[in-house]
């Protein structure tokens, strides 16, 4: 089943500090995901991969184009739709993490982890006990867990980025980098998280720049350049950014 369709998704920036030149970030890409797949973002910097994923997600309106999400009953145009439908589908249904968490101010990281569970209806008691599951699967010390985000490292920060995304296990997961800043031995341990926590019923859709988790934990690779679409290929025809 095709859970979401991309049609000539298009994104443009107006640089006014340039004059305004245009930059094109997406230009006429097309493509469907299939439900339940983990669907790999690649490509050189500035690519435009990152641009996908925040048209997605609505972060950026885009320019021109499509977003068909199909949720089995509905069809809902993401590019379009207005914005208390927007909010309605981040708080159900879509989820997303970059590769920078934006903490909340004197939030304890276990709590930090659990509030998407408790908005969910669980049980505090419950979520921050799923939370510390999670937070301890990413290796992210014990002492830590009830400590402040703020102070953590920039890999100990994208870790806690990754377990409250994971945690509520939305329907379709965006994720954009979400490994950047962990050493092997951390980036192995969230790689099973992904591959152990998410059931077969959410999609996710993820940027990535290491080529071993690409083809860990990818179905089929998405190539980029220049904003626009390479290539759509299974993982197995895919060789660290040459697609064959």
């Amino acid at each position: 089943m095709t859970v979401l369709s991309i049609e000539g998704l298009s994104k443009t920036f107006d640089m006014h500090v340039l004059g305004d030149t245009e930059v094109v970030g997406l230009d006429d890409v097309s493509f469907d995901v299939h439900e339940g797949e983990f669907l790999a973002i690649v490509g050189e910097s500035g690519s435009g991969k990152s641009s996908l994923l925040k048209c997605l997600y609505r972060t950026y309106d885009p320019t021109a184009g499509r977003v068909l999400y199909h949720d089995g009953t509905n069809e809902i145009d993401l590019a379009s739709c207005d914005d208390r439908t927007v909010m309605a589908l981040r708080e159900d249904t879509v989820g997303y993490t970059s590769q920078f968490l934006d903490e909340i101010p004197r939030v304890p990281a276990v709590d930090v982890v659990a509030r998407p569970l408790v908005e969910q209806g669980m049980a505090t008691a419950d979520a921050r006990e799923q939370a510390r599951e999670l937070l301890d699967a990413l290796h992210v010390p014990e002492e830590l867990w009830e400590a402040y985000p703020a102070t953590f490292s920039g890999g100990e920060r994208q870790r806690v980025n990754l377990a409250q995304a994971l945690a509520p296990k939305p329907d379709l997961l965006l994720l954009d980098e979400p490994t950047s800043a962990l050493d092997p031995e951390t980036r192995q341990a969230a790689i099973e998280l992904l591959d152990s926590y998410l059931d077969d019923e959410t999609t996710v859709i993820g940027v990535f720049h290491n080529t071993d988790v690409v083809e860990t934990v990818a179905d089929r690779v998405v190539a980029l350049d220049n904003g626009q679409l390479q290539a759509v290929v299974p993982v197995a025809e895919y060789d660290g950014g040459v697609v064959s």
